[in-house]
């Protein structure tokens, strides 16, 4: 028998990508310390660091840098509401599943 091992990042104590939705990426982190599940969601495509890209907030509220431009399909009330959603279900338990497979290319 035969078996590999591949060494999997399981957002343990520092954020991980976890899926991306429309144009939004969402990361996870399970703060071991706090015993506490973070997940958040921005666009990466303008920066390299989470707090310089159009993002949503800890109260889910959208942040958007002034500097950056953004397209309006990036920002729809109805992505918005689909990515809220999202993170919802990652913080609800350390099992997470999305319903359907969620693409940035539909």
């Amino acid at each position: 028998m035969i078996a590999g091992f591949t060494s999997v990042n399981a957002g343990l104590n520092s954020f991980t990508n976890l899926i991306v939705v429309e144009d939004w990426l969402i990361e996870r982190k399970i703060d071991l310390t706090i015993n506490e599940i973070k997940c958040r969601a921005s666009i990466p495509s303008h920066a390299n660091w989470f707090g310089a890209r159009v993002r949503l907030g800890t109260n889910n509220e959208l942040i958007k840098p002034v500097w950056i431009s953004i397209n309006t399909d990036q920002v729809l009330d109805s992505k918005l509401a689909q990515v809220r959603e999202i993170l919802d279900d990652c913080r609800s338990g350390l099992l997470f599943l999305p319903e359907k497979p969620h693409k940035d290319n539909d």
